[in-house]
């Protein structure tokens, strides 16, 4: 052995010995680190006792084939560690190319196997013992190869298995310590718990981090465990689900939410309180976009309660002037009529003058009264109510109107849509002729006026219009005007009747 070959002997050696020595003092838990040094110790020995030159094979494959814990309970894995450890210990049998190729070929078979297997941050951890296995074994196998072919493999295996033997030591220490898996699974957890809070999601980003694409998530609803859907549920019990275990979430000491998921999944103590942190956080969103839900609701709740309360208030005002200012000038007239039947002078001229301009007065009330609040929309509909309004229109309306009945907050923000579109016509547009047509569109009650008039309709300009669209966004629903210069004015309110038409 020259001089090289021997600082590149030892400094394997060491590296060994060193990185399980270190992994040993910081990663108390895991066997990894005594299993590291021992492989150290024995490579060293082998430099002073050739018997023991093989000896480092043993503790070196337990420590891949059971990383990162350094335990295992699996035949197979056990079985091919026995074989490490006889080959090691045997120098007869570790000189032997067909039982070093074998071994080789057993110990990146079962690394492949167990990284197959896993899931989640399982399988992130075996990467690296995986990737180890393979760098070890394949130098072994070159030599083994060489010595079966009598090719002269020596020197180039050797170097190789130096430089795998120093850069397992090293890679696998350094991912044991740095926990690099653990901390990408929590980052790949906050990423995709961005992208959306709502249980499902949750759901699906928390199987993604641990690798289970089963895991189901619960939630504490008054005193009971519901699903996603707010279903009740029964989470197994941890001492007689076998394949499934129980993680329960708790905020303050409260349970929050409970995962069922497999034993393997949050086998791993860091990543079970990144998941149970991220879980918490994600409810507390969820709540929150809830509760900023429901404030909207009730938001919208309260303005529809407005609308409603409105048509009833001018619904009773108009019924008010109807049975009782309009009824009132309508008694005076007939009496003053009677009066001024009765005499032959310039008196009755002036009192039949007088019950003129009462029936002009009342006339101008019923048409507030109108106005206020149709009597025909309130008695037979949409139908009959538009129909008098086209009537007292300024130009021709084309009418399209089911006689079917609506409820009554929809009925009057139809009416009133056409109301104030045959206003705006009859002031601005200067058009021949209007189209009005209403129509249900499965669950929603459509309104379109169109005029052919010169267009340039500005709803930010008028009152009217902006407070039309208040009254329909109120119920739910849309105003839109679209008014290009020279091409008319079409006016469209969508408004949703659900189940409520009848």
């Amino acid at each position: 052995m020259t001089l090289a070959d021997g600082v590149g002997d030892v400094a394997a050696g060491m590296a060994l010995l060193a990185s399980g020595v270190v992994t040993w003092a910081r990663a108390r838990r895991s066997r990894t680190g005594p299993l590291l040094a021992l492989a150290g110790v024995a490579w060293l020995a082998g430099d002073v006792a050739s018997p023991l030159v093989y000896a480092h094979r043993g503790p070196l494959v337990h420590a891949l084939l059971t990383y990162p814990t350094g335990r295992t309970r699996s035949v197979p894995i056990v079985a091919v560690i026995v074989v490490a450890y006889v080959d090691g210990l045997v120098p007869t049998v570790a000189r032997s190319p067909w039982v070093t190729i074998a071994l080789m070929a057993a110990v990146v078979g079962v690394a492949a196997w167990r990284w197959a297997t896993a899931r989640g941050l399982e399988r992130r951890a075996r990467t690296v013992p995986f990737a180890c296995a393979a760098v070890v074994a394949a130098p072994l196998t070159f030599e083994a190869i060489g010595r079966l072919t009598g090719s002269e493999t020596d020197v180039v295996a050797t170097w190789t298995y130096v430089v795998a033997i120093a850069v397992t030591a090293g890679a696998l220490a350094v991912d044991l310590l740095s926990g690099r898996s653990v901390r990408a699974a929590a980052t790949g957890l906050v990423v995709d718990l961005a992208g959306g809070q709502e249980p499902r999601a949750l759901r699906d980003a928390l199987a993604r981090t641990v690798g289970d694409p089963a895991l189901e998530v619960a939630y504490r609803v008054n005193q009971e465990w519901v699903d996603e859907a707010g279903q009740p549920v029964q989470l197994p019990a941890s001492e007689e689900s076998g394949e499934r275990v129980v993680t329960v979430v708790e905020d303050g000491g409260t349970p929050v939410a409970a995962l069922v998921h497999d034993p393997a999944a949050l086998r791993d103590k860091t990543l079970a309180r990144s998941v149970a942190a991220a879980v918490r956080l994600a409810l507390a969103n969820v709540r929150l976009e809830t509760e900023v839900a429901a404030r909207v609701r009730e938001v919208a709740d309260s303005r529809r309660r407005l609308v409603e309360a409105g048509d009833e208030q001018r619904r009773r005002l108009r019924e008010q002037l109807r049975c009782g200012a309009e009824q009132a000038l309508a008694d005076v007239s007939r009496e003053l009529a009677a009066i001024a039947a009765c005499h032959e002078s310039e008196t009755a001229a002036a009192v039949v003058e007088l019950v003129d301009e009462l029936n002009a007065a009342r006339i101008d009330l019923a048409r507030f009264a109108q106005g206020v609040h149709p009597k025909a929309l309130t008695e037979h509909g949409l139908s009959e109510a538009i129909g008098e309004l086209a009537g007292q229109a300024a130009v021709p309306v084309a009418v399209d109107v089911p006689s079917r009945r609506y409820p009554a907050p929809q009925e009057a923000a139809v009416f009133f849509v056409c109301s104030e579109a045959l206003a705006n016509v009859a002031k601005y547009a200067e058009a021949s002729g209007v189209s009005i047509d209403v129509a249900e569109a499965g669950p929603r009650l459509v309104v379109r006026v169109a005029d052919d008039g010169r267009g340039g309709a500005d709803p930010a300009r008028g009152s009217g219009l902006r407070g039309l669209a208040d009254r329909v966004e109120a119920l739910g629903g849309r105003l839109s005007v679209r008014s290009p210069l020279g091409a008319g004015t079409r006016l469209e309110a969508e408004l949703p009747i659900g189940l409520d038409a009848s």
